[in-house]
């Protein structure tokens, strides 16, 4: 069964973009994010998995970009989001959550995560829809 992530690009107002440090796995810098649960919607979890892993509360903007893996049955959404509320700290699976120039970024990150950056950094936009926003 393919794993859909969830991902959220959010900057401050001096244009620089949130990644979190992770501790587990690589403990690479990242987008906030992780997989959906059962039954939960793509917005939904990427609202959930920001305030978990930063403590922001964020509106979703738009899609950007939709990436797969096929060799790890992967399929990552990225979203554009906004904060417009913080409520609280991070959860322990984060060591550092950190507003970054595009051009200072962390040294230890993903080649794929640079792909997402100049994605983001490109104002890409995509559609998404949901059969339960359609009516018929």
């Amino acid at each position: 069964m393919t794993k859909v992530g969830v991902f959220a690009a959010i900057f401050d107002d001096k244009n620089r973009i949130l990644l979190v440090k992770i501790t587990y796995g690589s403990g690479n810098w990242t987008f906030p994010g992780e997989h959906l649960k059962e039954n939960e919607s793509p917005i939904d979890g990427v609202k959930r998995e920001v305030l978990e892993e930063t403590g922001y509360v964020v509106d979703v903007e738009h899609l950007i970009s939709v990436y797969s893996d096929p060799s790890k049955d992967d399929l990552v959404l990225l979203f554009k989001c906004r904060i417009v509320g913080q409520v609280g700290v991070h959860d322990n699976e984060i060591e550092q959550v950190e507003f970054f120039e595009k051009d200072k970024l962390p040294t230890q990150i993903h080649p794929w995560n640079i792909k997402r950056i100049n994605d983001v950094y490109e104002n890409k936009v995509s559609n998404i829809w949901f059969f339960e926003d359609i009516k018929i």
